[in-house]
Parts: structure tokens; C-alpha cells; sequence
């Protein structure tokens, strides 16, 4: 895959790459194509996830097992969005990575990046807006997508459609 730092087309080629064309996209699946084992964990409440990459070891990501499927899914896109990133940096041997309250707060650059590579990969674009111009409502294509009802709004807003 070539390394992108767009998150919609790094997500686009990822999507290209491993997906069925089946709704919902499962992001598991998505990061077992990638070598990268996807875990519940018992993790502090304020934690969503993990990324977790040890010297020697392939790449896991944790999911807090208390969490909704529907926020399970979008913490493993966003886990996905930062192993993305750091694909192929040599200096990048061994790093832990931890989805929490400051991830959705759209001030670090890496959190921007995983937070829209996540909406991209699990609501592509394309997708979206032909459920959109079919005038599908909003909860009914959040279903569509595996995804909470706050997620697709903000994702029809950031695509200019609301």
C-alpha cells in the first residue's frame, strides 16, 4: 500500500485493498488483513483503546470490552488510522498509543489524522453521499454503517451535507 498522509485516501487504499463491499465495513477484519491482532481488554473507563507495537512482536490493537460495538468499531479505525501513519517509519520500533477523551478533541495532529482516517474508512464518501442524495435518513445510514447516530452527523457535516 502507499504510505499517504491524507487520511481519506490513505483509508480509500486501504479500503481498496481489503474490503468485501460489504456493510458494514468491519475494521477487525480490516486489521487481521494487516497482520495486527484486535483484542477486548479490560482498560481504565476513560480509555477507548490501544495500539500496542513491541520490538520483535506484530502490532495489537486493545479495545475496551466495556464499550458499545458501535464505539469498538470506531476505536479500531482510529487505532488502524495511527498504524497507517506510522507505516514504514524505521523509527517507530516500539510505541503504545491510547484512544481517549483527548483523542476526539481534534487538537494533535495524530488524533486528527486517526479520527478522519476512521471516518473515512468506516463511511466512505462515496457511500455516504449516495445515501445521502437517495434521501436515506440519517439514523437509517448510521445502521447502514455500524456506526452511532453522532458519528454520521458529524460526518454528514464534515462532507457539507446537513
Amino acid at each position: 500500500m502507499a504510505k499517504s498522509y491524507d487520511p481519506a485516501l490513505a483509508a480509500n487504499e486501504l479500503l481498496d485493498e481489503t474490503w468485501d463491499g460489504v456493510l458494514p465495513i468491519d475494521p477487525v477484519v480490516v486489521a487481521h488483513t494487516l497482520g495486527i491482532q484486535v483484542l477486548d481488554a479490560r482498560l481504565n473507563k476513560n480509555v477507548s483503546g490501544a495500539l500496542v507495537k513491541r520490538r520483535g512482536a506484530d502490532p495489537s490493537i486493545l479495545l475496551n470490552a466495556e464499550d458499545s460495538k458501535n464505539r469498538k468499531r470506531f476505536t479500531c479505525a482510529h487505532e488502524l488510522g495511527h498504524f497507517i501513519r506510522r507505516t514504514g517509519d524505521p523509527e517507530q520500533y516500539e510505541y503504545v498509543d491510547y484512544r481517549d477523551q483527548l483523542s476526539s478533541t481534534g487538537t494533535n495532529e495524530e488524533e486528527k489524522f486517526a479520527n478522519r482516517f476512521a471516518a473515512n474508512l468506516l463511511m466512505p464518501e462515496f457511500l455516504v453521499k449516495s445515501f445521502h442524495d437517495q434521501e436515506i435518513p440519517e439514523f437509517r445510514i448510521a445502521k447502514k454503517f455500524g456506526v452511532s447516530q453522532e458519528a454520521m452527523h458529524f460526518r454528514l457535516e464534515n462532507l457539507g451535507l446537513t
